[in-house]
């Protein structure tokens, strides 16, 4: 069977590692940028909405602070009333107050705490400053609830006669921030499962088709099948595996191969060695019936040890190439190790980021389920907002009633002004009940997306885990693999040991076998003594016999 050795060339491109691919991937999944985003816009908006508040309220002070000092330094009451519940007419100022200088109630939009005086430390500081300054009140909550504006009235002798304040109301502030966070929520939560799914689909695509061919590989290597090929998908750490276990694979056939043909040649070699040493034991046989062929005969067998020398050297040299084969068996085999604990050490960093990311899936899960359950309290909020203004709606309609008896035409136009602030409550109610119902709903359904999600991540997760356990099956494999090698490159070396032994041997008795011809041919006429030689080439004759054992013995281990 003919071997093609499998070559890869590197395509144009970013080589990236499979820890990137995946960090990439669950980079998705970490909503901390999109709360430093959504962070940022609020305060940015906060800020911003804040500031147009504050121009608002500076500017209606400061339009208002002429008309203050004509009531005030006329001392008509009538018209600073009249004045200050005209400018608090706009729904975003609270209250309008007109102070004398020692912070006496003069006038003030709801007509209570006439004559008052307002001690608050906040008052003093302002009236102390004589000077525009504008102060944040906070509710219990810690939240901005009133921008309250003070604003000294010059007399005409140069000094202050009184202060006009106004405050603005910061609620439509607050809902304005309860909108923006929710909306910040939901698109963080629609982040979030967009990089669930993408970093489920990168990770099958990425890991476990590889690991697949991988493991089919080493099946079929395992059954002497080296012609199969690991496809390489990519070019990161599991590509470079492949490309490595291919080269391996090829390596290790035309190895094999090599070892299998200098086995075969070694065979033979034996087999002639056991031939030709088997002519030479007949020969000496037949020298020791008759005399006069030993010169012949000896010089043959000379011959043939010689040939056996040579077929010696040969198998030697053979030996030794196939000692080096096994070892660059086992340096591979060492090579491909190293790269698949890589791969299993990458796995195993990839399972710990998809626990991380699923103990964040499942903190934002419980989230939603606490906003749930804050639902019903905010329903029933609102219920009671509405039962609110239909009350406020019968009392606007007495009010009414009562100025069309008496005539009041203050009293009428502050009954059409209560009953437009109803109608906007109400219609604000309303929007807030809609966006409520919108705001459930989404909830629910992200509730629900988001346990499919986590549901498909532990799938994932399995995956992955199934993934590490294959190439751990496929690592021990390797190891048992080079531990067999390893084994037969020892038993290799003895057998190297043991033929370079049988060549001294064979240097040794060809020594004695020209010693003993020249003996006989000093002495053709002392048949004892050419007896005696006659004996000792029958002895290293046997010598030889038992080494062309040995070495058929070797040769058949070579085979194995």
């Amino acid at each position: 069977m003919k071997l093609k050795i499998f070559s890869r060339t590197n395509s144009p491109g970013v080589k990236l590692s499979v820890t990137t691919k995946i960090a990439i991937a669950l980079s998705l999944l970490i909503s901390f940028l999109m709360a430093a985003v959504g962070a940022s816009v609020f305060l940015r908006d906060q800020a911003l909405f804040q500031k147009s508040l504050e121009e608002k309220g500076w500017n209606t002070l400061h339009i208002a602070l002429s008309l203050s000092n004509t009531g005030l330094l006329s001392g008509d009451k009538d018209f600073m009333n009249s004045f200050v519940k005209k400018i608090g007419a706009d729904q975003d100022l609270s209250h309008v107050m007109v102070l004398d200088s020692a912070g006496r109630v003069l006038a003030r939009t709801e007509g209570k705490q006439s004559g008052a005086v307002i001690n608050d430390e906040d008052t003093r500081q302002a009236l102390a400053a004589k000077t525009d300054k504008m102060i944040v009140r906070r509710d219990a909550g810690g939240k901005p609830a009133l921008m309250d504006f003070y604003t000294p009235i010059n007399a005409a002798s140069g000094g202050t006669a009184g202060y006009l304040q106004l405050g603005v109301d910061l609620s439509e502030l607050n809902q304005h921030a309860t909108s923006t966070i929710i909306n910040i929520a939901l698109i963080t939560i629609a982040a979030i499962l967009a990089g669930i799914f993408l970093a489920a689909l990168i990770t099958k695509r990425i890991l476990q088709r590889p690991l697949l061919d991988l493991t089919a590989a080493t099946e079929k290597l395992a059954t002497g099948d080296f012609s199969y090929k690991v496809p390489v998908r990519n070019l990161d750490e599991l590509g470079d595996l492949a490309a490595a276990f291919n080269t391996m694979s090829v390596h290790l056939a035309n190895l094999i191969q090599s070892v299998k043909s200098s086995a075969v040649d070694i065979n033979k070699s034996a087999e002639q060695i056991l031939g030709r040493l088997k002519s030479s034991n007949r020969a000496n046989n037949r020298l020791s019936q008759t005399f006069d062929m030993l010169k012949q005969d000896t010089g043959g067998q000379v011959s043939i040890l010689k040939e056996a020398a040579r077929l010696s050297d040969h198998l030697y040299g053979q030996s030794k190439h196939a000692m080096d084969c096994i070892l660059q068996i086992l340096g591979e085999v060492s090579k491909t190790v190293h790269s698949a604990e890589g791969g299993f050490a990458a796995i195993s960093k990839i399972n710990s980021h998809m626990e991380e990311s699923h103990r964040s899936l499942e903190n934002i899960f419980d989230t939603l389920k606490q906003l749930a359950d804050k639902e019903p309290r905010i329903s029933e909020a609102i219920g009671f907002f509405t039962e609110l203004m239909e009350k406020n709606k019968a009392c606007t309609v007495q009010v009414a009633l009562h100025a069309a008896r008496t005539g009041n035409e203050e009293l009428t136009r502050s009954a059409e002004e209560l009953h437009r602030i109803s109608e906007k409550s109400n219609h604000f109610i309303n929007e807030l009940s809609g966006g409520l119902d919108i705001v459930q709903n989404t909830c629910r359904d992200a509730t629900t997306t988001l346990g499919l999600r986590l549901e498909s991540l532990s799938e994932e997760k399995d995956t992955i885990k199934r993934a590490g356990e294959s190439l751990e099956k496929v690592l021990h494999s390797l190891l048992r693999s080079k531990d067999m090698i390893e084994e037969t490159a020892s038993s290799a070396h003895k057998q190297t040991a043991s033929i370079e032994d049988i060549k001294r041997n064979h240097t040794g008795i060809i020594e004695e076998l020209n010693r003993s011809m020249k003996s006989s041919s000093s002495a053709e006429n002392d048949a004892k003594m050419q007896m005696e030689n006659l004996h000792d080439i029958d002895s290293l004759a046997k010598k030889m016999v038992r080494m062309v054992d040995r070495l058929n013995v070797l040769s058949l281990q070579f085979k194995v």
